[in-house]
């Protein structure tokens, strides 16, 4: 576990000196620090970026600092044992933890953007699994965001 942390961490610093980073998390180990409307969340994504106007730290055991709500800043602690993938939102490469992912996450709706094979939950893991490290590149330029967003 202490080496997927350390991964996790070096991965993170390397997308973080490129642009922004997206955190997949699950928010309601009891290590995780965000606001109350958001601790049930099991697929907690966060935008994290060194532009914030406010630092934060990422240390060998996690995330930490002050993080924008709605316009709120809320003392965050993401714990890396928490985190199951990241990756760079603009292209959608990156990596994700395998083990780390929670057994009863919801992959969502049948209509939604990853279509489900009804006979098959493995069927969806994987097209999202596949969504995540993908290669694709994006033609959008970096904008500074000075915010966080979470994306549900």
């Amino acid at each position: 576990m202490i080496q997927d942390n350390k991964d996790k961490q070096d991965f993170l610093n390397t997308l973080l000196a490129q642009g922004d980073a997206m955190v997949c998390m699950d928010a309601r180990q009891p290590d995780v620090q965000v606001p109350k409307a958001h601790k049930t969340n099991a697929m907690l994504n966060l935008v994290l970026s060194l532009n914030f106007r406010r630092p934060f730290e990422v240390l060998e055991d996690g995330v930490y600092g002050s993080l924008s709500f709605g316009g709120r800043l809320y003392k965050c602690v993401i714990p890396f044992t928490a985190v199951w993938a990241i990756y760079e939102p603009d292209t959608q490469k990156g990596q994700v933890w395998e083990a780390s992912i929670p057994e009863d996450i919801d992959w969502g709706d049948p209509a939604g953007p990853i279509a489900q094979d009804s006979s098959s939950k493995k069927n969806s893991d994987k097209q999202f699994l596949r969504m995540v490290a993908g290669s694709g590149k994006s033609d959008k330029t970096k904008r500074n965001r000075s915010h966080l967003r979470v994306v549900k």
